[in-house]
């Protein structure tokens, strides 16, 4: 389906190239300061700072008329967000994580066992909180539509132009990338781990059974990067905008903008832990050329 959406998108921009009386394609490419709005509160979805990722694309501007002109494009974007120090991780997460390394390893008995312990963690505590660098690294193909209103500057060649329209974005990954070693505590505060609040039965199975998870609900861990695509929802749709300037170079020109966008969407396809909408503000630089 992506696939399909974006080859009907570059056929359509060439087309439109085809039948236009003025019409420039372009590239333009730069950074986007990506951030992550809570729309329900938990302690996971909470406190995302912004961080910074690349974006880049192609377009068609069909100039309408001397002020109005329409630029379709395909772009590729990177969004997300950060979190430093001590936050809050989904349990269920790490038990699956846990059940899928021991699972082709098990007998029903302990299949049985693990449902067992995870229903006591998940009791117990719904979340777990490590001291880790944590990025939320979102990689999204963008279909923009805008409208665009531009002067001229008396008689130089220089243009300003604002440009505003609604975008559809379709994702290609999502990855929570985990730096650093810590050890996963049942609170904020870290006095005490999640082997701490285990019940002694279960600390009895756990030992007898799966001796490698009381080190690891114990001790320090290394975190890594956690592919989270499959709780994401696929597509977005959104509003997007710029404020630019151009030099004009003979049928020409060079360009930078800067702009932002906002998704309308909740990303997280199952709202338990919490939800956010992802936006975006950026700086970007380019040039269109002319081909007829």
């Amino acid at each position: 389906m992506k696939k399909f959406l974006i080859s009907t998108t570059v056929i359509v921009l060439t087309t439109c190239g085809l039948y236009a009386q003025d019409v420039k394609f372009g590239i333009r490419g730069g950074t986007n300061m990506a951030n992550m709005v809570t729309v329900k509160s938990t302690p996971a979805s909470d406190g995302y700072d912004g961080r910074i990722a690349p974006g880049w694309g192609i377009f068609t501007e069909l100039q309408l008329n001397p002020a109005v002109s329409l630029r379709l494009g395909v772009e590729y974007s990177g969004m997300g967000g950060k979190k430093n120090g001590m936050q809050a991780l989904p349990t269920m997460r790490l038990i699956t994580e846990m059940g899928n390394s021991m699972g082709l390893m098990s007998t029903p008995e302990q299949i049985e066992n693990l449902q067992q312990i995870a229903g006591v963690m998940l009791s117990q505590c719904p979340y777990y909180y490590a001291d880790i660098d944590n990025t939320a690294k979102f990689d999204y193909v963008m279909i923009p539509v805008l409208a665009q209103f531009g002067w001229n500057v008396g008689q130089s060649p220089w243009r300003v132009y604002v440009n505003a329209g609604p975008f559809v974005s379709f994702l290609l990954s999502g990855k929570q990338v985990s730096m650093g070693t810590s050890k996963m505590y049942a609170d904020a505060s870290g006095t005490s781990t999640l082997w701490d609040i285990v019940p002694p039965p279960i600390k009895g199975i756990i030992a007898e059974e799966f001796s490698g998870m009381a080190n690891t609900l114990n001790e320090p861990v290394p975190f890594g990067t956690t592919n989270i695509t499959g709780e994401m929802k696929s597509a977005n749709f959104g509003v997007t905008g710029n404020l630019g300037i151009r030099y004009q170079c003979n049928r020409n020109y060079f360009f930078l903008e800067a702009g932002g966008n906002y998704g309308f969407v909740a990303i997280q396809d199952d709202k338990t832990n919490g939800s956010n909408r992802i936006g975006a503000l950026s700086v970007m630089a380019g040039y269109a050329f002319s081909l007829f």
